[in-house]
């Protein structure tokens, strides 16, 4: 009992900070802007600002707790496709569906990063943090794409880094542009397989005379 009644307190931060966070989530997908004040924040909680400001600092505080929450899940995603196809034989297809499946493609989750990618130049920690995850991503996603070419009979042109950040870009560039496209689903899965093709060949085998 003694120490059900030590752990409370934290557990109650906790629900705050993820009311709080959630609070957020749903104004930002209301509105298409993470220019909310605290008050509205507080508001959509059911909080005080007192309870506000004993877990965060600022809104931004806030909205990046929600990027971070998001980065976890892919990652999350990420790791189970990894173990998922490991040794499995599928065709180029049926890989990039599910590469693209497990990569986010939540415009309202882009803008959040784009608003904090926006911020890095003058807040050293922002540009950290958007660093470490982009790198977290690309080690994920790397051996699977690397693995995708291997049992399509091709082979890389280019590193295996730079390939996978190509990748990750094109995905990227094609979630912003989805907005625009009549098939979102399609313009993404033809960007990246695009990629997949341009920097990858044939394997040749040669044989011996």
């Amino acid at each position: 009992m003694q120490d059900d009644a030590q752990d409370r307190p934290l557990r109650k931060k906790t629900e705050t900070r993820a009311r709080l966070v959630a609070a957020a989530a749903e104004l930002f997908a209301e509105s298409g802007s993470t220019n909310v004040t605290v008050g509205a924040v507080c508001d959509r909680a059911g909080f005080t600002r007192g309870a506000f400001y004993s877990s965060f600092t600022a809104v931004d505080d806030v909205f990046f707790a929600l990027y971070e929450q998001q980065n976890e899940l892919v990652q999350a995603r990420l790791a189970a496709l990894v173990d998922d196809t490991a040794g499995a034989a599928r065709s180029v297809e049926e890989d990039t569906a599910r590469i693209l499946d497990a990569l986010p493609a939540d415009r309202e989750w882009f803008a959040v990063r784009a608003a904090f990618v926006a911020q890095a130049a003058h807040r050293p920690d922002v540009a950290a943090t958007l660093r470490e995850h982009a790198e977290q991503l690309r080690e994920r996603l790397q051996p699977l794409l690397v693995g995708l070419v291997e049992r399509d009979g091709r082979r890389l042109r280019v590193a295996p880094e730079a390939f996978a950040r190509a990748v990750i870009a094109a995905h990227v560039g094609a979630v912003s542009q989805g907005v625009l496209a009549q098939d979102a689903r399609a313009l993404r899965t033809d960007t990246v397989r695009g990629v997949l093709l341009g920097l990858t060949e044939p394997q040749t085998s040669v044989v011996p005379s």
